[in-house]
């Protein structure tokens, strides 16, 4: 159930984004999970780097290849976190978009009912 091979790289690549969208035309549940894993990966990157950014870098190991360093090592902490249960985030957002996509295909479900029955009864 858990989709680890499309966590190595974000939806902003666009060949994960390819893989996203053909496992949402077989598993849509699954892609939806995902997405949502992806999305609390994103926004643990975001934190860390924001919290990062808030620390003094001013010594003599500060440069150019350690901050790519540390911003590797952050982004490897955030899959780390996601991958053992995260912020609990990835699960709420699943639970509210299967709750959403039910009643979106209810609401379908319902229009077709009725413009059908109007289609009857208007012969």
């Amino acid at each position: 159930m858990e989709p680890a091979p499309l966590l190595h790289g974000l939806t902003a690549d666009p060949k994960a984004l390819g893989a996203l969208k053909r496992m949402a035309q077989n598993d849509e549940q699954g892609a939806l999970r995902a997405a949502a894993q992806q999305f609390e990966v994103l926004l643990l990157e975001i934190t860390m780097k924001s919290m990062r950014a808030t620390v003094p870098g001013e010594s003599l190991l500060d440069n150019e290849g350690s901050r790519l360093f540390t911003g590797l090592l952050d982004q490897e902490f955030a899959r780390g976190i996601s991958a053992q249960g995260g912020l609990g985030l990835a699960d709420l957002l699943v639970k509210q978009l299967s709750q959403l996509q039910g009643r979106v295909s209810q609401d379908q479900e319902q229009a077709a009912d009725s413009s059908l029955k109007a289609g009857e009864s208007s012969r």
